[in-house]
């Protein structure tokens, strides 16, 4: 008799399990501002204007960095004044690159404020400004922040928020009616050296507040 062995080799294949982020998701956000000494020079009437900004495609913007700023972004960040940047808004709404616009009323300039947004696939980013005041053109705000990292979103971050200048008007001082800047500046982070006044005798300007973004 011949004695045949069959011999069976079983194979195990990991079977990778990749994540489709949600289509729309929800975030609660959380805006802490820090505006308080001796991180800064805190003078009468410091306060921060409605913070304006729009839920939008990661390939729009209302400003950027090392770019110059749009009459609306000039009319916040030196009177406060969002009527113009609310248009711009609009006109960004109409191409179908943003989803919504918003309007958020400051706290305290050592304040919290919670709210809730929704963003999609398609609008996964926002971007706001809120003047500084009073001063010349200095502002605080996020540039086109993508919540969309890497295939997911993101589940819990807090994101600095830095003073800048938006380049269109002289001075170093705590104040309105300051000459204009000629030849426009682009926009730039705000400095001990060039927001003297603000700094407090400090050698690096630290975040003007921080916001929390927490999927629900």
């Amino acid at each position: 008799m011949v004695s045949v062995l069959f011999l069976f080799v079983a194979c195990n294949k990991e079977t990778a399990v990749i994540e489709t982020p949600a289509a729309q998701v929800s975030y609660k956000i959380e805006i802490q501002l820090l505006w308080i000494s001796p991180k800064f020079t805190v003078p009468a009437y410091a306060h921060f204007t409605n913070f304006i900004g729009m839920v939008h495609t990661k390939d729009s913007f209302l400003w950027a960095p090392n770019g110059l700023a749009t009459t609306g972004l000039e009319f916040v960040a030196e009177v406060g004044s969002n009527g113009q940047l609310n248009k711009e808004i609009d006109s960004i709404i109409a191409k179908g690159k943003a989803l919504s616009a918003f309007q958020i009323l400051p706290p305290a300039i050592d304040g919290r404020y919670d709210t809730t947004f929704n963003f999609t696939l398609q609008y996964s980013s926002i971007s706001f400004a809120s003047m500084i005041a009073p001063s010349p053109d200095w502002f605080i705000g996020l540039n086109k922040y993508n919540l969309l990292q890497n295939g997911s979103w993101v589940k819990d971050i807090t994101v600095p928020l830095y003073g800048y200048d938006a380049g269109t008007e002289d001075g170093d001082v705590f104040g309105y009616n300051n000459p204009e800047t000629n030849p426009r500046q682009s926009i730039h982070l705000l400095t001990a050296a060039n927001a003297s006044v603000l700094a407090n005798g400090n050698a690096q300007l630290a975040p003007m507040g921080n916001i929390r973004f927490i999927k629900l």
